[in-house]
């Protein structure tokens, strides 16, 4: 039974006991004594229908487990408790980065030859591609090995993680940074909306080893 159907039956069986939606164990086995001793057939004339839709409801929330002693006096189910994970980047995905961020600004008409000389003599130590994604419900951490470097920067960056329904897309993402080094830089919401699709909220730590990864998810 799907989750919405599951929460209706409840619903219809506790409003045949006559309770509301928040009731409790007690107060669910209380009522079935209640309508089962009024409305028996003993004191109905031999009218089981009462009695009967009483029984069938408090045999349903029964067999939900909503009528043991400690159970949630509420009828919707329980939100799973989210858990935070590392999703190591494969090697396939760190090589398509690295080419797009090598390829990017050379003309498409340049003959094969002389883009892969451009690419080899391009200076690449502000460029980065992470290692790792911690997933915490929508928000996203990239992990990026390398250290930030003074002035401008790119990162490519997987970008639909958590949009399943679509095959992977890489952005390019540039900025600009006033010292050398470790840190975290936050994706500006307005760039988040529009490039990764289903995010909540995306950051990208600098200079972030197994070690902190770990952290990371025993965290959670």
């Amino acid at each position: 039974m799907q989750p919405v159907s599951k929460i209706k039956a409840r619903a219809e069986a506790l409003q045949v006991l006559g309770l509301p939606l928040n009731a409790n164990a007690n107060e669910i086995r209380d009522a079935w004594r209640n309508v089962a001793f009024h409305d028996h057939p003993d004191h109905t004339d031999g009218d089981y229908s009462g009695f009967s839709q009483a029984k069938t409801a408090y045999d349903f929330l029964r067999h939900e487990g909503m009528t043991r002693k400690g159970a949630s006096n509420s009828s919707m189910p329980r939100r799973p408790r989210l858990r935070k994970r590392v999703i190591e980047m494969a090697a396939d995905e760190v090589k398509a980065c690295r080419e797009l961020l090598s390829l990017e600004g050379v003309p498409s008409d340049m003959s094969a030859s002389d883009r892969t000389a451009t690419c080899e003599g391009a200076d690449t130590s502000s460029d980065h591609v992470p290692e790792a994604i911690g997933c915490f419900g929508r928000d996203l951490t990239y992990f990026v090995a390398s250290s930030v470097c003074e002035g401008e920067n790119r990162v490519a960056l997987p970008t639909s993680v958590l949009d399943s329904c679509k095959k992977a897309e890489t952005e390019i993402l540039t900025f600009k940074s006033k010292v050398a080094g470790s840190g975290e830089i936050v994706i500006p919401d307005t760039i988040r909306e529009r490039k990764f699709p289903g995010a909540k909220s995306v950051r990208i730590r600098f200079e972030a080893d197994q070690q902190m990864r770990d952290m990371f998810e025993l965290a959670g």
